[in-house]
């Protein structure tokens, strides 16, 4: 990701598009150039804000959808939609978000629990986290990885994951396995943000190892993976992304590890680029977040949701 534009790591804040329901476009082979197409996944503006928007992520049904919004640009929680009758409902706070600074919801692959990303005190009535990234520091403005668990009740009083995953306060963007392993993005150090795998073993996490394919000269963020692990998904501002701007990158599990990274923006669409990587339920889609808006202008103060239709992609790679 991209640091929201308010203190948040490298989350560009994209904006919340009018419609009904999203379209997909089809890729075919992987000579052909997929034409991405902004989502629409809720009906209609909140009275009162301002409607930034990041990081859909879809229940294991595809019926529900929970994502960050900030309302004042400063500050940014935790939202959710339901799919009924045909469209989106109008976003609602989600019963364990509000208070402080929450964000990157990622669904167990089973929908039994979200883990998301929160600057909230690691103790009741203790101080906001502060973060320290990119050479600079952000002070009650860090990030650490909180689970609440899906009850027949409602979701859980959220629980902040152990001290062997949040290591600091520069901790976000969880993305999940079947097998219940973590990967997210840390910054150590105050230095770049990488990408991290924290494998479940016994119900406890084990010590994160760095992901492969991050490189120390730029910074890894942003992972959306398979539930199988069979591919993952990143930004980067690595060659041959343009300056001053992060591409996606997708990488595919080998007998030896993960492959060498492939740009999107040169295997699907020049289109293609940006931050907060998110598959839909079918891994066939894939959602990202740019500034471009749906005429094609680079909207520097705003940043929208789009989507891609990536099966064949994934078919060409024997998936």
């Amino acid at each position: 990701m991209k640091v929201y534009t308010i203190i948040f790591p490298i989350l560009l804040l994209p904006i919340l598009v009018h419609g009904t329901t999203y379209i997909t476009p089809t890729l075919g082979d992987t000579t052909a150039k997929a034409k991405p197409q902004v989502v629409m996944f809720a009906p209609g503006i909140l009275p009162g804000t301002t409607n930034v928007v990041a990081a859909p992520a879809f229940s294991p049904d595809g019926k529900s959808v929970y994502f960050g919004q900030t309302e004042d640009k400063k500050g940014i929680t935790i939202v959710a939609s339901y799919f009924k009758d045909g469209r989106w409902t109008s976003p609602v706070l989600a019963p364990f978000s509000g208070t402080y600074a929450n964000l990157e919801p990622a669904f167990d692959p089973r929908g039994k629990y979200l883990i998301f990303a929160s600057s909230r005190p690691e103790t009741a009535n203790g101080p906001l986290l502060d973060g320290n990234w990119n050479g600079h520091a952000y002070p009650g403005h860090g990030g650490n990885l909180w689970k609440t668990n899906s009850t027949k009740t409602g979701w859980s009083e959220p629980q902040r994951l152990p001290d062997v995953v949040n290591k600091n306060g520069s901790v976000f963007s969880p993305a999940l396995t079947h097998d219940g392993s973590l990967y997210f993005m840390r910054a150590d150090s105050g230095g770049l943000f990488h990408i991290y795998r924290s494998q479940l073993k016994g119900g406890q996490y084990q010590t994160p190892v760095r992901a492969s394919f991050c490189l120390d000269k730029f910074g890894d963020f942003d992972p959306a993976v398979a539930p199988d692990e069979s591919f993952l998904i990143f930004s980067s501002p690595r060659p041959p992304a343009p300056a001053k701007t992060s591409d996606l990158f997708i990488v595919f599990h080998t007998a030896t590890g993960w492959s060498d990274p492939i740009d999107l923006r040169e295997a699907v669409s020049d289109k293609v680029f940006g931050v907060e990587a998110r598959l839909s339920p079918d891994l066939k889609t894939l959602y990202f977040s740019n500034q471009m808006n749906k005429d094609g202008t680079k909207v520097p103060t705003e940043n929208y949701i789009w989507q891609v239709d990536i099966s064949g992609l994934l078919k060409a790679h024997g998936l």
